[in-house]
This record gives structure tokens, sequence and C-alpha cells, in this order.
């Protein structure tokens, strides 16, 4: 199964062209939003978080990933382009930099490397594609007990863990704060998650399935 944390062997490879490693301190931030990507960024250790600020106040949390050799800017390091989204420390982050042309002969000469990359970005694309177009798509109390579900299950290796705060997951819900806690309330009076001091927990996961299903039904 695909996950996002590269093989020892494929650590060797890369390592070989890293140099120095590198400490950032929480809240620090790895890279930044629309700015041009130098080198990428091979996290050894650490959680970080992913967001995407539009510019007018609101901005979209991705989520949370635990990091264990775990290569960042593999998108932007293929197509040249600017910085996704800015990439921030959630805990003290260990890391190389390895320069884009060490790592684009690396796909050349490897197969392996070539075919993990891209794993790596269609895992990556349609576990957000899915997410973006649900939230789009369908009512908050449906992304939010789907999401709880999905965690509960624990079979999905893609997806990214939540934040701790209400007003952080809000963002990761593109909703405020307000109505996020609106909707978890409507969930929690109907016996279908509990608040915990780790967020939100299922309580029942067949109902709370149930619910998730109803949504395809309207």
């Amino acid at each position: 199964m695909f996950q996002y944390h590269f093989s020892s062997y494929l650590v060797d490879q890369l390592l070989t062209f890293a140099g120095s490693r590198y400490q950032h301190s929480k809240k620090e931030v790895l890279l930044h939003q629309d700015q041009p990507l130098s080198k990428l960024v091979l996290v050894r250790s650490g959680t970080i978080s992913f967001s995407y600020d539009v510019g007018n106040g609101r901005r979209l949390l991705l989520g949370q990933l635990d990091c264990n050799n775990t290569l960042i800017g593999e998108i932007e390091a293929l197509n040249n382009n600017p910085c996704i989204y800015t990439v921030t420390c959630f805990s003290d982050v260990s890391y190389n930099l390895i320069e884009l042309k060490h790592w684009r002969a690396l796909l050349l000469e490897k197969p392996e490397l070539s075919l993990y990359t891209a794993q790596t970005i269609a895992a990556k694309f349609q576990e957000n594609q899915k997410i973006n177009l649900d939230k789009l798509l369908l009512p908050l109390g449906y992304n939010i007990a789907k999401d709880c579900l999905l965690r509960a299950e624990k079979n999905n290796p893609t997806l990214l863990r939540a934040y701790p705060t209400v007003n952080a997951e809000a963002e990761r819900f593109a909703t405020t704060e307000r109505a996020y806690r609106r909707v978890v309330s409507e969930l929690v009076e109907k016996g279908l998650v509990a608040r915990s001091n780790n967020g939100l927990k299922a309580v029942d996961l067949d109902r709370l399935s149930d619910y998730v299903d109803s949504f395809s039904q309207l």
C-alpha cells in the first residue's frame, strides 16, 4: 500500500546529495506559498502542517503530517511552478535540502524512484481532489462526519492528521468557527460523535456510516 514516506533505499539515494542536516523549531516556516522552489525538502522527523491563504483573511488548512523521511515539494520540482502551500513546522523538525538538478538526475537514473514519485503525486492528488469536491458539493455535517469515520476506520494511509484546536479545525473544513461548532453540536446531539481532548471521535461506527451514506440518497 502506498505511504507518504520513502523507503530506506530511496532515502539513501537522496542523502548522497543532501549535504548538511538542518533544524527548524515549532511555528517556523519551511516553504512559503507562491514562492519559487529552489530545493526539495526531505523531512527526516517532526510534524508539519499545510495551509493555503487566499489573501482575504481566509485560510484553508489541509492537516498535519507526521514525517519520517518525507519529501516535500516534488510536484513543484517537476513543473517549475511556485509552491502551492505554505508548509509550517508543528513541532521541532529535522530536514535536509536537495538540489533540484540532483533530484531530476535520480528520476532519470532510477526507474523505481520515478515510479514512486508518480505514486506520491497521484495519491496526494486523488485524496485532495476527493476531499475538496466533497467540501464544495456536500454539507458541512457530511464532511465532518466522513472525516471522523475515516479516522475511526484507520484504513486511509494518505489522510492527514486533524488539528487540536477548534479554530484550526474550522479552517481545515473551509468554514467559520461558529459554523463548525454548530454542526459539531448537532452531530454530538445525534449521538454520532463525541468531543475529546484529542478532537472528535466516532461514537457508533455503524450509525455514523449510515449517516454519511444518507447524503448520497438525497
